[in-house]
C-alpha cells in the first residue's frame, strides 16, 4: 500500500465518524417537526427510516451502464427510491470509505444508518480541487459551482469569468481554506482531492458534507475520465456522463490499437530533479499506461509503484541516458527550452534525448491539463503518438504535449 493510498484510507475514516454524528443531530431535530398532511402522504412511499443497511435491497439496474467499467474508487448502485453512491480506497474495493444515498426531494427526510442522505440534484457545491472543474463543465453545470480553491491556478476562460462576476468565490487554497467564507455559501456538498497533508475535519466539524473524489489515485487514463459518472449522478446530468465516457472510451481505444500496431516502440524516460532527486512516474501508473498505450516503452515500465518515485541521479542516468524521448510536465511563466532546462542542472545535456532534440514538454501554465486533461485522456494519446510515431497521425494538432523547442 503506497504512503499516498495510507492517508487516503486515514483521512477519511476520521472525518465518516463525524459526517455520521451529523446525521444522528439532524434526524433529531427533523423528528420534532409538525409534518403537514400532504407531506406525510408523499413520504409515504419513501419510508420515513430504514436503521439498517439497505444494500442488499439494491438491484443492478443499469449497472452495465452506470457502474464504473474501469474506475475503481466508486460505485454507483440503484436502490428502489434512492441511489448508493460508494466511495473506495483503491487498495480495498470491498469496504466503502464513505456511502451516500441520493435521493430526490420527495424522500429527502430519509434516514440510512450506514451512509448520508443525500439530496440530488447538487445545486450548489464547492470544489478544492481544479481538476474536478472540468467535469462540471462538460456536463453543462457549472451554475452550480459556488466556492473554489486556487482559483489563480486554473486556466478557463468560462470558469475565470464566472469568478470576475462573483458567481463562484475563491475560497483560499489547498490546505489552508477560508472556512468562513466557505461556510457563508451553503454548499450542499464540498467535493475533496484526499491528498497527502490534507485535513477535512474542520470542514465536517462545522456540518459541512465532504465527498472525497478519488480520480487521481486511479491508474487508467480512462478510470480517471470515468469519474465524470460520479458527477453526473450528483448533478442530475447521469445520461450525458455516461455518453461523454462512452465517446473518451471509443476514442482512447481506437487510437490504442492505432499504435499497437507499430513495430517501433522508442525508450522513453520521465520527470526531472526537485530538491535533490529525480521525481518520475511509476511503473503501474496512468502515465505509464498513457505511455506504453501510445507504442512506447516507458524505462520504468518493470516498476510496480502506481504513484511517483523519487530516485537519485545516479540511478535514472544509468538507466536514462540513452533514452529516445524525455517526457516532461512543467510550470513555467516563460516558453520552456533546452537552454532552462540544462541551467537547472548540465548533466541533462549528456542525455542523448537532449542532444537529439526529442524532449517533450507539458507546460501547465499555460495549458488547462490540470483542468482538463482529466477528461481528454484520448487527446494526450493522440499527443504522444504524434510524437513517437509522426506518421500514424497526420492530421493531429498537439494540444498538451510538444517537443521542446
Amino acid at each position: 500500500m503506497t504512503k499516498t493510498v495510507r492517508i487516503f484510507e486515514i483521512c477519511f475514516l476520521r472525518f465518516i465518524c463525524h459526517l455520521k454524528s451529523g446525521i444522528r443531530n439532524f434526524y433529531s431535530s427533523f423528528r420534532k417537526i409538525a409534518l403537514s398532511l400532504v407531506l406525510i402522504v408523499m413520504l409515504a412511499g419513501c419510508g420515513n427510516e430504514k436503521s439498517k443497511s439497505s444494500f442488499s435491497e439494491f438491484t443492478a439496474i443499469g449497472a452495465a451502464t452506470t457502474n464504473p467499467v474501469i474506475a475503481t474508487g466508486f460505485r454507483i448502485t440503484d436502490g428502489e427510491q434512492e441511489r448508493l453512491l460508494e466511495i473506495f480506497n483503491p487498495a480495498d474495493t470491498l469496504h466503502p470509505v464513505a456511502r451516500f444515498y441520493l435521493v430526490d426531494s420527495v424522500c429527502a427526510g430519509n434516514r440510512y444508518a450506514d451512509g448520508i442522505t443525500l439530496e440530488v440534484p447538487v445545486q450548489r457545491m464547492v470544489c478544492l480541487s481544479a481538476t474536478h472543474l472540468s467535469l462540471l463543465d462538460a456536463l453543462d453545470k457549472m451554475e452550480a459551482l459556488v466556492g473554489v480553491a486556487g482559483a489563480n491556478y486554473v486556466v478557463s476562460g468560462k470558469f475565470k469569468e464566472r469568478v470576475a462576476n462573483g458567481k463562484i468565490k475563491e475560497i483560499g487554497i489547498a490546505g489552508r481554506y477560508q472556512l468562513e467564507a466557505l461556510l457563508e455559501l451553503a454548499p450542499q456538498i464540498v467535493m475533496v482531492s484526499p491528498q497527502a497533508g490534507q485535513a477535512f475535519e474542520p470542514l465536517t466539524n462545522a456540518g459541512l458534507t465532504v465527498i472525497p473524489n478519488g480520480d487521481f489515485l486511479e491508474n487508467h487514463p480512462l478510470g480517471r475520465a470515468e469519474w465524470i459518472k460520479m458527477m453526473g449522478a450528483l448533478t442530475g446530468t447521469e445520461k450525458r456522463s455516461i455518453s461523454i465516457f462512452d465517446s473518451i472510451s471509443k476514442s482512447y481505444n481506437h487510437l490504442k490499437q492505432i499504435a499497437a500496431n507499430t513495430p517501433h516502440r522508442p525508450k522513453v524516460l520521465a520527470g526531472k530533479q526537485y530538491g535533490g532527486f529525480w521525481n518520475l512516474p511509476g511503473g503501474k501508473s496512468y502515465v505509464a499506461q498513457l505511455l506504453h498505450d501510445a507504442g512506447a516503452h516507458y524505462l520504468w515500465s518493470d516498476n510496480e509503484n502506481t504513484g511517483g518515485l523519487m530516485l537519485d541521479f545516479e540511478t535514472v542516468y544509468n538507466r536514462g541516458l540513452g533514452a529516445d524521448y524525455w517526457r516532461l510536465l512543467v510550470y513555467s511563466d516563460t516558453i520552456y527550452t533546452y537552454d532552462l532546462l540544462a541551467r537547472e542542472d548540465g548533466r541533462y545535456r549528456n542525455f542523448a534525448a537532449f542532444k537529439k532534440k526529442q524532449v517533450l514538454v507539458c507546460n501547465t501554465r499555460t495549458t488547462a491539463y490540470h483542468q482538463q486533461g482529466l477528461l481528454q485522456p484520448h487527446i494526450l494519446l493522440a499527443d504522444y503518438i504524434h510524437i513517437f510515431h509522426p506518421d500514424l497521425l497526420h492530421d493531429h494538432k498537439n494540444q498538451y504535449y510538444h517537443l521542446m523547442p
